[in-house]
């Protein structure tokens, strides 16, 4: 209920912050694109195609190892690969300390 509400929390505020992309991120986005160069000139012939497309695109820009074969398996799985390779990660590991030590939750 609304009267449960916590009242004393500060009011929220929102960052928005555009970060690029990694240097794999760039590579997967650019052959994704040459491979569906003709379904994005024929965007009226598949609607779903192209969709299909700008969901793949998307993938990519959040994180390149969401694609079957590009992690390499022969490094460990939770090492600093996998912040280094999506640029969203890098921000986020080099936001989120200076953010704790301000106190924010």
């Amino acid at each position: 209920l609304k009267c449960d509400v916590e009242k004393s929390l500060p009011p929220k505020s929102e960052m928005i912050l555009y970060v690029g992309m990694s240097a794999v991120q760039i590579a997967l986005y650019k052959s994704l694109l040459a491979k569906n160069m003709g379904v994005l000139k024929d965007t009226i012939q598949s609607k779903k195609a192209l969709l299909n497309t700008a969901m793949q695109l998307r993938k990519v820009c959040n994180h390149p190892y969401l694609f079957d074969g590009v992690e390499d398996r022969s490094l460990p799985p939770h090492g600093a690969h996998v912040i280094e390779n999506a640029a969203k990660m890098c921000m986020l590991d080099k936001l989120l300390p200076r953010l704790a030590e301000q106190g924010s939750k």
